[in-house]
């Protein structure tokens, strides 16, 4: 199973305070006001989403602190993988006990040529919104194999994945996952 909310209107990070243990608020005073209201949102998120269908409670949900690499997440001390985006004002969150990537994009007019003409995997795209399902598929995918962008950009993406879109008002949404019989939840706009 996987599943993902948003939230396209951040809260502030003091509303975000009692879903964060200690440890994270102290780390998020230490931030640039933009990353530490994406910070305590993502993970603000991710509790609300693990705890609104199970009985848990915040101690059960512990996700490490950033680092290079996507944070770690324990539920119950159970691993299970974690995806958090941002952009604009908005936030996406998608949790699933098999590897997954989640991006999303806030819609913007762009240079479509110029963005695309020197990248593999951006190859036929010519309208905005086919410009922003490549990208995020390409942001998501990132994220699922652990390339960097620029890794992911210089190759069409793999035909093992599966690539699912959901366009928001504004926004573009893409989770990335492998191939199966896999069911997906859309939590939707979660408060």
């Amino acid at each position: 199973m996987i599943s993902f909310a948003y939230r396209l209107t951040l809260q502030t990070p003091e509303q975000c305070k009692p879903w964060l243990t200690a440890a994270e608020w102290q780390y998020s005073q230490g931030l640039s006001a933009k990353r530490q209201a994406e910070f305590s949102n993502g993970r603000t998120l991710a509790r609300k989403m693990l705890m609104q269908n199970n009985l848990l409670t915040i101690a059960d949900i512990a996700i490490d602190l950033p680092s290079e690499s996507a944070p770690r997440l324990l539920v119950q001390r159970k691993k299970m993988q974690l995806s958090i985006s941002h952009s604009g004002t908005a936030i996406a969150v998608a949790l699933s006990d098999q590897p997954i990537g989640l991006d999303i994009e806030q819609i913007k007019c762009r240079d479509i040529k110029a963005l695309t003409e020197q990248l593999p995997a951006m190859a036929g795209v010519t309208t905005l919104q086919q410009f922003y399902q490549r990208w995020t598929g390409c942001e998501a995918y990132s994220k699922y194999s652990a390339d960097s962008i620029w890794q992911t950009l210089q190759r069409p993406l793999p035909k093992q994945i599966s690539l699912y879109y959901l366009p928001l008002s504004d926004y573009m949404l893409c989770l990335c996952y492998r191939k199966s019989d896999v069911a997906i939840q859309n939590i939707g706009e979660l408060r």
